[in-house]
């Protein structure tokens, strides 16, 4: 038997192990009084003078654990007087709340009797009571509140083509840029939308992520960069002036992205990522030059190729869509959104395809948005025509989306 302390005894535990394993449970019954005496008091006594403390430290120790017990059988009492004054608390509740029910279904009783008494009036006096039905008119300060969202996508500058469908260029990207702007102008003043969501989803330049695509291409992908970013700053700048508050979000496409090869590319290593910075930088200067603001807000990067916006009270969510499809996007993003985010979007803004689709499911309704560029010798190729085009919607708080323009070029 060890009559050293133990790692984890205290004094007073070690001490009632020696003088129980001696006189109550007999475990140290071989030991002699005198051995005992430095382990259990710390010094060394003649046999009878241990044996007398010790039998001293029985009597201390069973008071001790006799008024431990005491104490857990008055922390059950209290444990029980707490229980039936929470139990009294749950029933005097039940009680309020039963009187208040009481109190609301005698209040009701007399609106009814109220509502009564005034149709019976009102019956008498039908005519002079509904009065010019057509002839009411809505006060302006009970429209809704407008908010309008214009997609850029897939304009590819720097990429030529001409074929049986679309002829591009550099100067054809900025012509239709131009009209875009001005078009969605117009449809901003006559819906009359105080703020302006710029959503930007990537490929604005051709680059050269392939070969048909150096081939194709007027300018060096890093001028293309420079050049594409700088038509998008002008553009956004002249689209404020349209409204109160202009908020851009961008995310990249799959035309930047700095290793060729599709396989060996990290998604994110991307060089469109480096728009917002230009975009910021550029605004800056511009309210420099004006000296004043230009209430311009570039969003921060998101950590994915995600864009998440709320519009109205409508979340919306939007990506360049290389890895999403129009029909599977409802499905899965409204899932990985309401699991990772506590969002659920309602809608779904895609790119990618220079087409345009819609889809709808699960009350999520999925868009593909059109490209600016239109055709190349690819869909040439394989006819696959479609309209240069970029989306503009109009939201407002009740319906959400309310008016969808393809600006066509």
């Amino acid at each position: 038997m060890d009559l050293n302390r133990r790692p984890n005894e205290t004094p007073l535990e070690h001490h009632r192990r020696l003088v129980y394993g001696k006189l109550e449970d007999r475990t140290l019954s071989d030991y002699d009084y005198a051995e005992l005496s430095d382990y259990m008091f710390g010094a060394h006594y003649a046999p009878d003078e241990t044996r007398k403390r010790a039998y001293g430290s029985l009597y201390t120790l069973k008071l001790l654990d006799s008024e431990r017990r005491n104490s857990r059988t008055d922390a059950k009492m209290i444990a029980e007087l707490n229980e039936k004054i929470d139990e009294f608390k749950r029933e005097k509740q039940k009680f309020f709340d039963q009187r208040r029910e009481y109190n609301k279904l005698q209040a009701e009783a007399g609106r009814r009797e109220h509502l009564y008494d005034r149709l019976a009036d009102a019956a008498n006096n039908l005519s002079d009571t509904v009065g010019d039905v057509f002839g009411l008119t809505i006060k302006e300060d009970e429209l809704n509140e407008s908010e309008a969202v214009l997609v850029f996508s897939d304009w590819h500058y720097g990429m030529t083509t001409h074929n049986a469908f679309n002829t591009y260029n550099t100067d054809i990207c900025r012509q239709r840029v131009q009209e875009v702007v001005n078009k969605a102008k117009e449809r901003i003043a006559l819906h009359g939308c105080s703020k302006l969501h710029i959503i930007v989803l990537g490929d604005l330049g051709h680059y050269a992520c392939h070969v048909s695509a150096r081939v194709a291409s007027e300018e060096l992908a890093v001028d293309q960069l420079m050049q594409v970013s700088e038509i998008l700053a002008q553009a956004i700048i002249h689209l404020s002036a349209s409204v109160s508050e202009t908020c851009v979000y961008v995310t990249y496409g799959n035309h930047a992205r700095v290793v060729q090869n599709k396989k060996d590319s990290i998604h994110r290593d991307n060089m469109e990522r480096i728009i917002p910075w230009w975009l910021e930088t550029r605004i800056n200067a511009e309210e420099r030059v004006l000296s004043q603001p230009l209430n311009i807000t570039v969003m921060p990067e998101s950590d994915t190729e995600f864009l998440l916006l709320n519009v109205c009270g409508h979340d919306i969510c939007a990506s360049h869509g290389d890895l999403d499809s129009v029909k599977l996007s409802p499905r899965m993003l409204g899932t990985l959104f309401h699991k990772g985010y506590g969002k659920d979007i309602e809608y779904i803004l895609l790119g990618d395809k220079h087409h345009r689709e819609d889809y709808e499911e699960l009350g999520i309704t999925s868009m593909l948005c059109g490209s600016l560029c239109g055709s190349d010798d690819y869909a040439n190729d394989h006819r696959l025509y479609s309209t240069p085009s970029q989306l503009l919607l109009i939201f407002n708080q009740n319906d959400g989306v309310d008016a969808e323009y393809r600006i066509k070029c």
